[in-house]
């Protein structure tokens, strides 16, 4: 059972490495831009767009999955969110793709982004099981944002046995 007090410790902490890490914390190697947005962006940067892909990449691994689709999606989902939300998943990519970050809590002193598929998979891991908070908040919320953007369109339905809403007549 965590206290109170072990939950502020991780809370405060986890906040400092947010802080630090991804807001334009030390830096070894830049993003690598695997993949491009296929239109205008309304909320990431080219370089976030990119790493959020190559998570989306790893984590969404059914045939025809797309991350650049993927993440446009979630770009457009994050259009309409308090400024709040749109800051904390911003710092939450910059962070992730961070090698100083990376360097100190996985012993790896590249970005996500230059890792090849095994190692992404490991970073992904180290983050789904560390013992902070905020690192397996951070790493739900990718995998979940992703998969929700998937499978939230209609195209993927089927796939997985969802014939679609009700079409339910309202009185008039």
């Amino acid at each position: 059972m965590t206290t109170r007090r072990g939950f502020l410790k991780k809370g405060l902490l986890g906040g400092l490495v947010l802080a630090v890490g991804g807001g334009g914390g030390l830096v070894l190697w830049p993003t690598r831009v695997d993949h491009q947005p296929r239109q205008p962006l309304k909320v990431f940067s080219e370089k976030e767009f990119a790493v959020f892909a190559a998570v989306a990449a790893r984590v969404v691994t059914v045939a025809g999955a797309d991350p650049v689709g993927i993440v446009h999606n979630i770009d457009h989902l994050f259009e309409t969110a308090v400024p709040e939300a749109r800051r904390d998943l911003k710092r939450l990519l910059g962070l992730f793709d961070n090698a100083l970050a990376g360097l100190l809590f996985d012993g790896r002193p590249k970005p996500f982004t230059r890792l090849n598929g095994e190692r992404q998979d490991e970073a992904l891991r180290a983050w789904r099981d560390s013992k902070m908070i905020v690192r397996r908040a951070g790493y739900t919320t990718l995998r979940k944002l992703s998969l929700a953007a998937h499978y939230g369109q209609p195209s993927t339905w089927a796939s997985v046995g969802y014939p679609g809403p009700p079409n339910i007549s309202l009185p008039t």
